[in-house]
């Protein structure tokens, strides 16, 4: 029996220790938790008043602190409060802390607001690696991390559009010049062929109408006739001249 009075009076004094913690969102227009670290005890209740501009408070984790938490569970999440400039009252949102064995990491979802260094925490050991601080700067270098590799991708998108251009060109340039040739090749072949068919047609002309037996004078009767053997070498030496004047222009 006496240790249920003893249960039933711890009751109260546990009630009576539990503490309201207020915590401004956006007081004064910044992008700013105030205060933005807290200490708190398990029954503590975290009032979070929305003073200006639309913010949540979004539970996070360390290392990734501007995403909202999954795992162990799914992180808490009071949703855009949105205040107008003339608001006469403002919205609250607040939760209960029921453990202490860790810190907890909040941020806001709005866009570009963590990265703006609107972060939150509770019960973080400022001497610890796992600080504020720490917390904070984390949750900045993930915008500018961001950002660089936004930068980088443009930047290699460019390099690589200007690389397939440079290679079009020169694939474009090429064809041209491959065309070029070939027509001059072309041109040159049929001037040869052209050249050869003159020789040709004039080695024809010789072997029939200039290799007929031509008479000798036709006055008196002293004139003579060509003897064939005559005719032969010359109508050959004419072959020989026509073939290497075709054979010449062909290669």
């Amino acid at each position: 029996m006496r240790f249920s009075l003893a249960a039933a009076a711890l009751v109260p004094v546990m009630s009576a220790s539990a503490a309201n913690i207020l915590v401004q969102v956006g007081a004064g227009g910044k992008l700013a938790f105030s205060p933005s670290n807290i200490t708190a005890q398990v029954g503590d209740v975290i009032a979070f008043q929305f003073q200006a501009k639309n913010h949540s408070v979004t539970q996070s984790t360390f290392p990734s602190p501007c995403q909202i938490q999954t795992t162990p569970a799914q992180g808490i999440d009071s949703g855009f409060q949105f205040v107008a400039p003339n608001a006469t009252s403002l919205p609250q949102w607040s939760f209960t802390v029921d453990n202490t064995s860790t810190p907890l990491w909040f941020f806001c979802a709005q866009t570009g607001h963590c990265e703006q260094g609107m972060v939150f925490s509770v019960n973080a050991n400022e001497t610890s690696p796992k600080s504020f601080a720490a917390f904070q700067a984390s949750a900045m270098g993930a915008g500018g991390a961001a950002a660089a590799g936004a930068a980088a991708g443009s930047a290699a998108g460019s390099a690589i559009g200007a690389a397939t251009s440079a290679i079009g060109a020169g694939v474009g340039d090429a064809t041209s010049a491959i065309a070029g040739a070939a027509g001059a090749a072309a041109t040159d072949a049929a001037n040869a062929l052209s050249g050869a068919a003159a020789a040709a047609t004039g080695l024809a002309n010789a072997l029939t109408g200039g290799g007929a037996s031509p008479t000798g004078a036709t006055n008196g009767t002293n004139g003579t006739t060509p003897n064939a053997a005559g005719r032969t070498s010359t109508s050959t030496m004419s072959l020989v001249a026509v073939l290497g004047l075709t054979a010449g222009l062909l290669l």
